[in-house]
């Protein structure tokens, strides 16, 4: 399971002189969060001008360098030996500024100063009487150390940077910071997260529209219509080999179904578009399956015809499911975790108006064949999930067990439609599919959906959309929740 950990950021300060102390000072916190981290969820990074500071006009560059991350550290290191530093507007030098902006902000500075043993000639003695006396500044409030040698130095500097972030005062104060802050988003129109939850009319989402199905059909007939085919006769080869061939043809059946949409669509049929040629049946083809022989346009006209059956097919069980579902709307809805901690076991409840809620139970009435295209040609999880996006995981990462997506029944196809009749587990797998519970009141119906896990600074999407009957203006929602003992109330507004 993923964790949390709350990042602080440690500043190192100190003139130019002091050089192998910051080499220690990385040492030891890599060695404090590689302890430390993963078991207490508390890990530091290092700010230093070399690696965090970036050219900036329009200041001074001490001002310039506290703005860019000076001011945002949690804490900070200081260590001066000889040199005191370069004076700045308002302080000696750039070090000292930033040790009376962390103490006048409350926060911690482990305060070091270096006794080890120098050539004279090394020294610049002014700098020096200046270190001197800003070590004389602080000697009454004890809140520095010396050393005389780099491994002092070293492990002086982990047992404190240790006893001050594990202290009992400073962990107590950590767990108070980490919580997680939960609360519903919605989704506009082209989903992403809003304030607001938009109204859309549902469609039944597919691959073309319409006018898109019906171009495509066109695009069809036209391409049979151009592929001219016609019967060899008196050829000896095919004589020889295939006259105990069976041809192949067009069913009446489907001829006169194709017929009848190219009249419908006021497409005239030349009296050849159904015309195959020398097409035959294949020598190796085996009894359930249809191989056939013959030209490279016989073959692509005889299966160019039958997609176009195909799609005819598919367009018109379309059209049928989309009419039976017109005048239901849908919503997007999101939860989202904008605190500092992971939150589990979270339950959402929505509250609707009984006469603008879609359930199971005041689903449309469909008939069978919309019910079998619906679950068997689609697939209901399909048609209602919210699919994840930049913006938000889809619901499937906030449970530890994903539920299982209904697996649609490849149906044998007959002319006309489906075959294979499953329509009574309709109901069941549309419950599935929407990954909620309903329960009811006297006016309002009361939708649960709950979220084994969801991270920090993170939204997931609800596992389906919601459809409602009628337009609402808000949605009143509690939350509950393992890691928040309080119960969240909250309303999201819905807009058209």
């Amino acid at each position: 399971m993923a964790k949390n950990v709350i990042q602080y950021d440690l500043l190192i300060s100190c003139p130019g002189d002091v050089k192998e102390e910051i080499e220690c000072i990385k040492s030891a916190v890599e060695q404090f969060n590689s302890t430390f981290a993963d078991s207490l969820g508390i890990s530091i990074r290092i700010k230093h001008w070399s690696k965090n500071s970036y050219p900036q006009s329009g200041g001074k560059p001490q001002a310039l360098l506290n703005e860019q991350f000076v001011n945002d550290c949690d804490a900070a290191v200081a260590i001066m030996w000889t040199r005191f530093g370069t004076p700045t507007d308002e302080y000696g030098s750039g070090t000292e500024e930033e040790i009376e902006i962390m103490l006048h902000d409350g926060k911690q500075v482990f305060m070091y100063f270096c006794d080890k043993p120098l050539n004279p000639s090394q020294m610049d003695s002014e700098e020096y009487k200046r270190v001197k006396a800003f070590k004389d500044k602080y000697k009454d409030r004890g809140i520095y150390s010396t050393y005389t040698s780099i491994d002092d130095f070293k492990r002086d500097f982990f047992a404190h940077l240790s006893q001050y972030f594990l202290s009992l005062k400073t962990v107590g104060s950590m767990n108070n910071e980490r919580h997680s802050s939960l609360f519903i988003k919605g989704l506009d129109r082209d989903n992403h997260i809003s304030d607001v939850a938009v109204i859309r009319e549902f469609k039944l989402t597919n691959a073309y529209d319409k006018n898109g199905y019906i171009a495509k059909i066109r695009e069809y007939y036209s391409e049979i219509d151009s592929i001219k085919t016609a019967k060899v006769t008196g050829n000896s080869i095919l004589s020889d080999h295939f006259s105990f061939m069976p041809p192949v043809a067009i069913s009446d059946s489907v001829k006169t179904y194709i017929t009848e949409i190219a009249q419908h669509l006021n497409i005239e049929l030349n009296e050849n578009f159904f015309d195959l040629g020398n097409l035959h049946e294949s020598l190796d083809a085996l009894p359930i399956y249809s191989s056939v022989s013959g030209s490279e346009q016989e073959k692509r006209k005889y299966h160019l015809i039958f997609e176009l059956r195909d799609t005819i097919q598919d367009f018109l069980k379309w059209i049928s499911a989309d009419k039976a579902l017109t005048g239901m709307k849908s919503i997007g809805l999101v939860l989202a975790n904008a605190g500092t901690d992971y939150d589990e076991d979270v339950e959402v409840s929505l509250s609707f108006p009984k006469d603008s809620l879609v359930t199971v139970d005041t689903f449309p009435k469909l008939s069978v064949d919309d019910k079998n295209y619906l679950m068997n040609d689609r697939d209901l999880d399909e048609i209602f999930h919210i699919s994840a996006t930049a913006e938000f995981l889809d619901y499937a990462n906030s449970v530890n067990s994903p539920r299982q997506m209904s697996i649609p029944v490849n149906p044998t196809q007959g002319i006309f439609g489906s075959t294979y009749d499953n329509s009574d587990g309709f109901i069941d797998r549309l419950s599935d599919a929407w990954g909620f519970e309903v329960y009811s009141t006297d006016k309002y119906y009361v939708v649960k959906i709950k979220f084994d896990y969801i991270k920090h600074n993170t939204s997931v999407a609800f596992p389906s959309i919601i459809l409602l009957f009628n337009d609402i203006t808000d949605i009143p929602y509690t939350i509950t929740s393992k890691r928040n003992a309080a119960i969240i109330n909250g309303t999201i507004t819905v807009i058209l």
